[in-house]
């Protein structure tokens, strides 16, 4: 299958996607893990939808029917909800870039199983796209400037070893060092290709902007295709 093909095939079919993020999807159980879980996932839509800099703990308590007394009950405020929805972003794209090593390896390492895997990736980046639509949060919360940190060197390292077993395999040609820069390329448009695309009036629904990213993404790629 060709690289247009695969584009093509995931723009139009969600069913592979993976869901890392259960864990705060609304409507879990009312104990104190639920209501903890709730306000997680009220704020990350707060703060996709409108901006997490403009947000205060009211607001979120607000959106979510709760007192503020009830969600200081669970955190001290705004930047431990930002840090921990970073922690939680964080475990996701671990996940991701684990199984995408794991499969992009030998006679597996193909275009079709990178792109994939930086299809699922530019999606987990949508889904937590106010992290990066505002890197000032980072500023003064080093517990999120780490975990960011953490993510781009993970996918940068990850995205070399993927990159590198294609050159292997005889699927691209690159130097290393084509390689290393493509890969941190790579990295970049997985954090703000989609959210770039959204501020210039990108049509259609959120799924086929991030699949239109990912494979604007692996163009370069697929340019090295042998």
């Amino acid at each position: 299958m060709s690289p247009g093909c695969v584009a093509a095939q995931y723009a139009g079919d969600w069913g592979w996607r993976v869901n890392l993020s259960k864990g705060l999807a609304k409507g879990g159980p009312k104990g104190a893990g639920g209501t903890r879980e709730r306000i997680l996932a009220t704020a990350r839509d707060l703060f996709n939808a409108e901006g997490a800099g403009r947000q205060s703990a009211l607001d979120i308590a607000t959106a979510l029917g709760i007192s503020p007394g009830h969600l200081y009950y669970h955190f001290k405020g705004r930047p431990e909800i930002v840090a921990e929805l970073a922690d939680a972003h964080a475990a996701e794209v671990a996940l991701v870039l684990e199984a995408a090593l794991a499969e992009c390896a030998g006679e597996a390492a193909t275009l079709e199983t990178l792109w994939t895997h930086v299809h699922i990736l530019t999606e987990e980046a949508w889904d937590a796209r106010f992290l990066w639509r505002e890197p000032a949060l980072a500023m003064g919360n080093p517990r999120l400037a780490a975990s960011a940190q953490g993510m781009l060197r993970a996918q940068h390292q990850a995205l070399i070893a993927m990159l590198t077993a294609l050159v292997d395999a005889g699927a691209i040609a690159a130097s290393p060092a084509v390689v290393d820069g493509l890969a941190r390329q790579m990295v970049t448009g997985i954090a703000f290709h989609a959210i770039a695309l959204e501020l210039q009036g990108d049509p259609g629904p959120p799924r086929e902007l991030v699949a239109r990213a990912a494979a604007q993404i692996m163009l370069p790629v697929a340019g090295l295709a042998t």
